[in-house]
């Protein structure tokens, strides 16, 4: 039997499918209330994730929305997961095979994120053989299709820097072993370096990289803290070989604040950063 979730994960991600599926089907927010017999705000409550929905009521909405098989089976899947008191952890530790789909889901609606990034440049700023080098160097075996098929998910996930609603904030404090660390060829490191400069240039990103120097501080983890306003939640993800834990208590969240922030500080302004990569660039030609 796969480990108990946190309610309040499983409802934001409900609520955050659940609102897409709408959104797609050009429904609104009052033709599902009328669904399912109840007013409008309580459809809002549910997709912002303050409200849990009966597994019966998931079905109306999605039989509303036309939804595959495929997605009813795993949102039927997570509403039937949720209790009817919800009791409060300290902590959730998710290992279970659709934990990568769960942390999409809080990046999608996410409003502020922070990214602390050790070996490797974030997904959120990788080029396609950037991502697919990392991929295929994680594990060489791999499907050629599943490869082009997560490539294809990276890219995608990568519209919060610019959708015009509202563009994810992001800071990033990216270790200077990232740049030396080679994926794929030269000419993908180049490539990438170069779309690093052109994000770095974006109004709602932050990005600097940590250098070497060992008068500085360092950090051998990532970790990501996301903050979704409409939801009023924020979040510690960590991140290992067999799942992530997620940190819900403000006071976990305002520790790891903290360190990032030191980070920051330590780190290279934005116009130190920026200058180092085109340092870099030169590197790779």
């Amino acid at each position: 039997m796969p480990p108990s979730l946190d309610p309040r994960m499983l409802r934001i991600q409900l609520g955050i499918e659940l609102r897409r599926l709408r959104e797609k089907a050009d429904r609104s927010t009052f033709e599902a209330a009328d669904v399912l017999g109840c007013k409008q705000p309580k459809i809002s409550k549910i997709e912002n994730g303050h409200q849990g929905m009966k597994p019966d009521e998931v079905a109306q909405l999605l039989d509303f929305y036309g939804a595959s098989a495929q997605q009813r089976k795993y949102l039927l899947g997570l509403a039937e997961r949720l209790p009817k008191r919800a009791r409060p952890k300290v902590y959730h530790r998710d290992s279970v095979p659709d934990w990568v789909q769960r942390f999409f889901a809080l990046e999608s609606e996410a409003t502020e994120m922070k990214i602390h990034e050790v070996e490797i440049i974030t997904g959120l700023f990788q080029t396609e053989d950037y991502a697919r080098a990392t991929l295929r160097a994680w594990e060489p075996a791999a499907d050629p299709r599943l490869v082009e098929s997560h490539v294809k998910t990276r890219m995608e996930r990568q519209t919060v820097l610019t959708r015009t609603n509202r563009p994810l904030d992001l800071q990033v404090v990216l270790a200077e072993s990232a740049l030396h660390r080679v994926q794929g060829s030269n000419d993908v490191m180049r490539e990438q370096l170069d779309h690093l400069l052109e994000l770095s240039e974006l109004p709602n990103v932050r990005l600097q990289v940590l250098p070497f120097e060992s008068s500085r501080i360092a950090v051998t983890s990532s970790v990501a803290l996301m903050h979704l306003a409409d939801q009023q939640v924020s979040t510690v993800y960590l991140e290992d070989f067999f799942g992530a834990t997620y940190l819900w208590e403000p006071a976990e969240y305002t520790r790891y604040s903290v360190i990032f922030e030191r980070l920051s500080t330590a780190a290279l302004s934005v116009p130190e950063t920026r200058q180092l990569i085109a340092r870099m660039i030169k590197k790779y030609r």
